[in-house]
């Protein structure tokens, strides 16, 4: 399956200096009704940063993203909350498909995790599974995280935590990645899980869905009204964004 290229360019015409990052998906508060308990919490972590931009005709970040993406396993220092950074320990590639994407298999003895060979079923097109065996132990010192990982374009030999869970024992979980990408103004750093209760006064949404080019840009400015204008060839482009 090819793998295709997306550009988000922001200027900072604020007036003010700012900071910008990029995560996958917003990262907000679980659907109404009961949660069954064996369900981990999801989350969502920054992908890309930007320096601190001053404002200026010629101040820009360019975020770059592919469809890319890895199997990802972890550790922590405190449990997965927001703030909480976690740094990718192992990582597989997998295959979305079609015709089917990849499950990835997790054990940990000891709490030591690592990937286990061999998988008998594969996961629907468009997506892969991760599936942990019964040996995870609830809590453990270590707290043993999983989820979907992307390269980093400034250091692609690292893997960047971009959706995070806690790993759970007999769990399978399936993960469908978007082309919908988020831009908002902030100091977190790479890898950091995002507040879904904290609410964000400047945030713009870029949905590359159904996009077939290789290469695909938008550019936008930063205004100091705190939105997010578009250049022409964005408008004529046909791509949705919100801001």
């Amino acid at each position: 399956m090819p793998i295709n290229t997306f550009s988000i360019t922001i200027q900072n015409a604020s007036h003010a200096p700012a900071r910008f990052t990029l995560y996958l998906s917003p990262a907000g508060p679980p659907p109404p009704g009961p949660t069954p308990p064996s369900t981990p919490t999801q989350f969502a972590n920054i992908w890309q940063t930007s320096p601190r931009l001053p404002s200026g005709d010629d101040s820009r970040v360019t975020f770059t993203l592919t469809d890319e993406y890895f199997a990802i396993l972890g550790t922590s220092l405190t449990p997965m909350a927001a703030g909480v950074r976690p740094w990718t320990s192992s990582s597989v590639p997998v295959t979305l498909g079609p015709p089917q994407g990849s499950v990835a298999c997790l054990t940990a003895p000891e709490d030591s995790p690592r990937w286990e060979p061999g998988v008998e079923a594969l996961a629907a097109p468009g997506s892969f599974a991760i599936r942990c065996d019964g040996s995870f132990r609830l809590p453990n010192e270590n707290n043993i995280w999983t989820g979907m990982g992307a390269r980093d374009p400034r250091d692609p030999k690292s893997v960047i935590p971009v959706w995070t869970m806690t790993a759970l024992p007999n769990f399978i979980t399936t993960i469908e990645p978007k082309r919908k990408f988020y831009v908002t103004v902030g100091e977190a750093k790479k890898g950091t899980v995002v507040d879904a209760e904290k609410k964000e006064d400047a945030v713009l949404m870029v949905d590359f869905e159904g996009v077939t080019a290789p290469e695909t840009e938008v550019v936008f400015t930063f205004t100091p009204e705190r939105k997010y204008v578009p250049d022409e060839a964005t408008r004529k482009s046909g791509i949705v964004w919100q801001s």
